[in-house]
């Protein structure tokens, strides 16, 4: 047998080695691409589990999620409301936060704060907190939000949604329907009316759910698909939090504004819509002249709602005081009962305990009369 030359058997030795580095190489891309692929598929899932929480994170019955918009490039809030849900009664509510709100945090929670941000102010605009918090680890800067809107107003958070202003706007738009508040675009609503089963709607969770920043995993969001599936999405109602706004800064009523979280939890589900809707072709006569005289003997609130309705193109011809005794509830006089039950109940903060009445000896001029009662200030 012929010996092989020594330059023979490195030549041997030299492809050798190389097709073991490109085999490992090769296995080596191979695992890398597999688990990039992984956590591509898994990182919006699973994001909220790679930090501890500092708020109670619940998707309970009902469903209480803080959603802001943030600007694209520097990550401001630029928007914010409460999105409440109720999986029983099936109503679904927004309730817009102004952007120009300001806290006085409590001692207690100031100084349990300045621990992890000793710069922080102990009067502090709500839309900064995510930016006071921004070093903090994952998403914790938008828990800290939660915190702090929860110390001016005791009431339940479970969890928050984060997205984009441009995404934002896709699915949401501000004084379209009423001033001053946030609601769904048409767009959002039809998309959702389409999801007509559970499946369609994990469909849809689950498309939209890169788009978005939560401190929920997307199976714990995905646990409302059937409910919202069987939700009318033209039933859906729409408020602001109450408080004074001076211009710059936007104070919330903690006590007004309890009193209306606490209201639309203790709802009956939603008989009627709150607006028009898009699929419908009725338009509000021209010839229901609104007369709102003020019973409660509480200041402004005649002219409140004259704004109110105003801006939603109703036509309020004239206010005033009544003459009689103070009202504790608000009656509605009208000469076409059915009108004024579908288009002034949803006004008051208890629609369905409004009184409506027919009335045809109103003063010329007038369609309908509504006499606020103590109830119509909430």
């Amino acid at each position: 047998m012929k010996k092989r030359s020594t330059g023979k058997l490195i030549l041997v030795y030299f492809f050798k080695t190389i097709g073991i580095m490109a085999l490992l190489v090769g296995v080596g891309l191979l695992s890398y691409y597999l688990t990039m692929l992984y956590f591509k598929q898994t990182d919006s899932q699973e994001r909220s589990t790679t930090y501890t929480h500092v708020i109670g994170v619940g998707a309970g019955n009902e469903s209480s999620n803080l959603i802001y918009s943030y600007n694209d490039s520097d990550g401001q809030i630029t928007g914010m409301m409460l999105e409440l849900f109720d999986q029983t009664t099936k109503n679904i509510t927004y309730v817009t936060i102004p952007i120009n709100t300001q806290v006085e945090l409590s001692q207690a929670t100031y100084q349990e704060l300045i621990k992890v941000n000793s710069s922080l102010p102990q009067v502090v605009r709500l839309a900064d907190v995510p930016k006071q918090f921004a070093g903090t680890p994952g998403d914790q800067r938008y828990e800290y939000g939660i915190r702090v809107l929860q110390d001016a107003l005791p009431i339940d958070i479970g969890y928050f949604t984060a997205m984009a202003e441009s995404k934002f706007k896709v699915y949401y738009e501000f004084g379209a329907k009423k001033e001053n508040c946030f609601s769904p675009t048409d767009a959002y609503i039809s998309s959702m009316k389409k999801c007509t089963t559970k499946s369609d709607m994990d469909d849809l969770i689950k498309d939209l759910w890169d788009e978005q920043i939560s401190d929920l995993t997307l199976s714990q969001k995905l646990n409302y698909s059937e409910a919202l599936s069987n939700v009318n999405w033209d039933m859906y109602h729409i408020y602001a939090l109450k408080g004074k706004d001076d211009g710059s800064v936007f104070t919330i009523n903690r006590k007004k504004s309890k009193k209306l979280i606490s209201d639309i939890w203790e709802s009956e589900a939603y008989q009627t819509p709150q607006f028009e809707t898009t699929t419908t072709t009725e338009t509000v006569p021209e010839e229901q002249n609104i007369e709102i005289l003020n019973g409660s003997a509480i200041d402004g609130l005649a002219s409140r709602y004259q704004k109110e309705m105003q801006a939603d193109g109703l036509a309020v011809v004239n206010i005033g005081n009544y003459t009689g005794m103070k009202q504790q509830t608000t009656t509605i006089y009208a000469k076409n009962v059915k009108w004024a039950k579908k288009h002034l109940r949803s006004y008051f903060p208890k629609p369905k305990k409004v009184k409506v009445e027919a009335s045809s000896d109103l003063e010329e001029g007038i369609d309908v009369q509504i006499i606020l009662g103590v109830d119509a200030d909430a």
